[in-house]
């Protein structure tokens, strides 16, 4: 009988494969900006690519880079560094396998160590989907660079969610006449006929990001940036096979075109951060520095500059409309304020209201009571103060029928990051109580009429 981990994955599994064929059937395959230049770093580089590769290091200082690990075994197994140079130029992209390189006592494996220190130096820059020093920690075990790395690394998973809501705010908010509908780095999808968990219109997916504090996918970044389809499906795969087919100890059971599959999803996974990063640096929203971090040295000054190189104002947008992420906390929470034993500072954001304050009455001294409550009159009590607050808790509210269990209920919502304050089901129909009137907007999007069904 499957365990409920197994029957969790399995969920998680079908719903992944219903979400890369809806994004395949709705758009294009992604197109990189980015030229590049494949170089397989294993026991068989040569001795002038090696070179080759140091000298171009030298002279670079910015740079993309991932880590794939092996789907079962969780091990570490491949290394991408992407060398962001000109949109003219084929760059340098390192494909490092791990189970496939050189003794490190060998003069080859040094060279790779040089490479890395080039890489990993004080004057770069590492642009990464997510923290890259936590999944650098794995592949300490292969010698090539100790932790931690004197680079500034700039994670631009983080960056994203600010920069897309302030984004598509100074969109909507520019007026028809400044906006160029053949821009095709501006995509706003309009509300399609398809599941509500797995694609909503612009403004309803950047305020599900927003409230869910759910963090951008790199797949949906892509998508709802360009328009275009980024394939994840190779994402739980066993890299630790030898891509490069000159490797005489690769496993020959793995045919080239699941080879060349592999190594496209490594290469797209790398170029579409460096082409994400170029079309914020590119749309003039200020660089938000909580994502960048320089790790503490014990010696030397490092400054960073905050200037940023815009190349050319691509979004034609006004420069009059601007948006924080405090306007949209202002704008989502609604006035609906919890009770106290609700409230907590990570919720309670910043009301768009001034509550009234009255000066204090005058009451006179009251004469203690000489007796306590009877068990009957505290009951009484206590049940007419749980009504007001269980009413309190339904003051948004969404309703849709149900024929399922409470704890099934509770879980679809928490696997669909809806946030609730009560829920409760009455003669099959079921009544969903939310924060606020912007919460409870955003969640009748995303929860379809038969889902309890």
């Amino acid at each position: 009988m499957p365990t409920k981990k197994s029957l969790k994955n399995r969920r998680r599994f079908e719903h992944k494969n219903e979400k890369e064929l809806t994004y395949e059937e709705l758009f294009p395959p992604y197109e990189p900006l980015y030229k590049y230049c494949i170089y397989f770093i294993n026991e068989v580089t040569s001795e002038e690519e090696i070179n080759y590769l140091i000298t171009i290091a030298q002279t670079t200082t910015h740079f993309v880079i991932d880590t794939e690990c092996n789907c079962t075994s969780k091990t570490p197994a491949l290394i991408q560094i992407y060398f962001v140079t000109s949109l003219d130029i084929a760059s340098p992209l390192l494909l490092v396998e791990i189970d496939f390189l050189p003794h490190y006592s060998s003069s080859l494996f040094l060279k790779f160590k040089e490479l890395f220190d080039y890489i990993f130096s004080l004057r770069s820059i590492l642009y990464s989907w997510g923290f890259i020093s936590d999944e650098l920690n794995r592949f300490l075990p292969c010698k090539l660079f100790s932790l931690p790395i004197r680079t500034t690394n700039y994670n631009t998973q983080g960056h994203f969610k600010s920069w897309f809501n302030q984004w598509i705010k100074k969109y909507y908010s520019s007026s028809p006449d400044n906006i160029n509908e053949d821009v095709n780095d501006i995509v706003i999808i309009n509300a399609p006929a398809y599941d509500p968990t797995l694609i909503l219109p612009t403004q309803l997916m950047n305020d599900k990001k927003f409230s869910s504090g759910e963090t951008w996918s790199l797949q949906d970044a892509v998508v709802y940036t360009f328009g275009q389809y980024l394939s994840k499906r190779e994402t739980l795969r066993r890299w630790s096979i030898g891509l490069d087919v000159k490797l005489p100890t690769r496993d020959t059971s793995f045919s080239s075109n699941y080879r060349k599959k592999l190594i496209n999803y490594a290469c797209l996974d790398c170029v579409s951060v460096a082409h994400i990063h170029l079309i914020m640096q590119q749309s003039k929203i200020p660089l938000d520095t909580n994502y960048i971090h320089q790790e503490p040295q014990t010696s030397g000054e490092y400054i960073l500059s905050n200037n940023l190189t815009v190349l050319s104002d691509m979004f034609q947008l006004s420069d009059d409309s601007s948006s924080s992420s405090e306007e949209y906390h202002t704008e989502l929470v609604a006035v609906h304020v919890p009770n106290e034993r609700h409230q907590s500072p990570s919720h309670i954001i910043q009301m768009d209201y001034q509550q009234e304050t009255e000066a204090p009455a005058l009451v006179p001294p009251t004469v203690p009571r000489s007796h306590k409550r009877s068990s009957i009159a505290k009951k009484k009590r206590n049940q007419k103060t749980s009504r007001r607050h269980r009413a309190n808790r339904y003051n948004y509210e969404i309703i849709r029928p149900a024929n399922m269990k409470i704890t099934s209920i509770k879980k679809l919502l928490r696997e669909n990051h809806i946030k609730y304050t009560n829920i409760h089901v009455v003669h099959s129909v079921l009544y969903i109580g939310v924060k606020s009137d912007g919460h409870k907007r955003l969640y009748e999007q995303l929860l379809p009429s038969h889902m309890f069904v």
